[in-house]
């Protein structure tokens, strides 16, 4: 005896579930890249000289495949050197994803929890 199953129903549920997923991720990482993007610009330790250090910074959020990432970043080539040198005194990068990231994993929960 055998039993069997037809489980194109349910492949096909969690197919239409992923992509609802990716969506909600999706809006819900945007939302936490620009309160980083947001923070950063605000709280950044240094004192503007161009004032492109601060105008370059970027929330990022994005898919690679199956990996979803969100941050902030920094577009200016010496945005490394503010970030990493000076014994980090200039860092504001990481603290906003440091300051964010609670938020942002409530968020992404949330989200996914009313998916419907």
């Amino acid at each position: 005896m055998k039993l069997r199953i037809d489980i194109d129903p349910l492949i096909s549920g969690l197919s239409a579930y992923s992509a609802n997923a990716r969506v909600c991720l999706r809006r819900s990482g945007s939302a936490a890249a620009l309160n980083m993007e947001s923070f950063a610009k605000a709280n950044r330790p240094w004192t503007d000289r161009t004032g492109m250090a601060r105008r370059t910074i970027q929330g990022v959020s994005a898919f690679d495949g199956s990996l979803f990432s969100v941050g902030v970043e920094g577009h200016m080539p010496y945005s490394v050197f503010l970030e990493l040198g000076f014994g980090g005194r200039y860092s504001i990068l990481a603290p906003a994803v440091h300051h964010f990231a609670p938020q942002a994993l409530l968020g992404f929960a949330n989200a996914l929890h009313s998916m419907k």
